[in-house]
């Protein structure tokens, strides 16, 4: 016989020091997961001919750069990863790689490996002046040195798991002796904030505990 109601109940983990050490590791995660998932993309491209990824290949492996290099900057919100993993030695050389790569070519244009050229295109029988142009060529991490990056972030991502486990134990001991039914009956779960795309603002500052995260809705457009 089979029933409407719902298999589980969700419900936040009362705010504590645990909780929000919980929620800053877990960040950290998610942006070692999105490094991760795309620098597999980008090695992806290269083992398929013809793969719709190749187009992308660069832009992916931007991306993993930033993602990455964003767990080891301070911010306001959360500590850098390294206060709570050490890289092994072996790795310390990508680590450096990768972060010079993100400061002096994808988060500032810097190194030459992004150059533009100022050039003449002349008619090849009259050198007469057809054109000036502009063109950037980009240079991206070779083959070897993604896959690299990608030892070391599957490295950072094992290492950052271990030390959010014994975390993730003290809480489910809390939640255990927890009064969960005043929990589900109160509904304290996470709340969504719905806006207009016009009012959407990215200079927010998020608290070490959220309880809720915004949504931005796009107005229907008629035919």
């Amino acid at each position: 016989m089979s029933s409407d109601r719902p298999r589980f109940e969700f419900v936040m983990v009362p705010d504590s020091t645990d909780a929000r050490s919980f929620i800053e590791l877990s960040s950290h995660a998610a942006d070692l997961v999105q490094a991760r998932e795309a620098l597999e993309l980008a090695v992806k491209s290269r083992e398929e001919i013809g793969s719709p990824l190749e187009s992308v290949r660069d832009a992916l492996i931007a991306a993993a750069a930033m993602a990455y290099c964003r767990t080891f900057f301070p911010s306001n919100v959360r500590r850098p990863v390294t206060d709570f993993i050490t890289l092994p030695e072996a790795l310390r050389a990508t680590h450096e790689l990768v972060r010079a790569f993100r400061n002096r070519t994808i988060a500032h244009s810097q190194s030459d490996l992004s150059v533009t050229y100022a050039v003449a295109v002349l008619d090849a029988q009259t050198l007469e002046v057809r054109d000036v142009g502009a063109p950037s060529i980009g240079s991206t991490m070779p083959p070897e040195r993604v896959r690299d990056f990608l030892e070391l972030v599957t490295t950072a991502q094992d290492l950052l798991d271990n030390a959010i486990e014994p975390i993730r134990d003290r809480l489910m001991t809390e939640m255990a002796a927890a009064d969960r039914a005043a929990l589900v009956r109160r509904g304290v779960r996470p709340m969504v904030r719905e806006a207009l795309a016009a009012e959407f603002d990215p200079s927010t500052t998020r608290p070490s505990y959220p309880t809720s995260h915004p949504v931005y809705l796009s107005p229907m457009v008629a035919d």
